[in-house]
């Protein structure tokens, strides 16, 4: 078992980060000790990495709310390639649309 200090270097997080993810219900409810300390298990650590991870990679809080509660809902293992699969789809649409902007912008630019 970690304290939120331990499990804030493990997760490569700050703590502040840990307790709004607990706030907005990206992550479940922490187990507490019985001063009522938040104390965290290696999967809660497991998480908060791969939270972390799609957040590097620029996945929404909201998209990962929705994968890790599909994974809770489900009892899913956590299937990381089909999520980034997913995600990197939706980036690229995104860049398409972007591009297609950006075309825009030039065809006014050069009229």
């Amino acid at each position: 078992m970690y304290s939120i200090q331990q499990a804030s270097v493990l997760a490569q997080v700050t703590a502040s980060t840990i307790r709004y993810y607990e706030k907005i219900a990206l992550i479940p409810s922490i187990k507490r000790n019985e001063q009522h300390h938040r104390i965290f298990d290696d999967q809660d650590i497991e998480l908060l990495n791969l939270i972390r991870c799609f957040r590097t990679l620029g996945m929404s809080i909201e998209d990962i709310k929705n994968n890790i509660t599909m994974i809770h809902t489900t009892h899913e293992t956590i299937n990381t390639q089909a999520i980034l699969i997913e995600h990197k789809k939706k980036l690229e649409e995104q860049i398409h649309m972007l591009e297609g902007y950006i075309h825009e912008i030039d065809q006014k630019i050069v009229s």
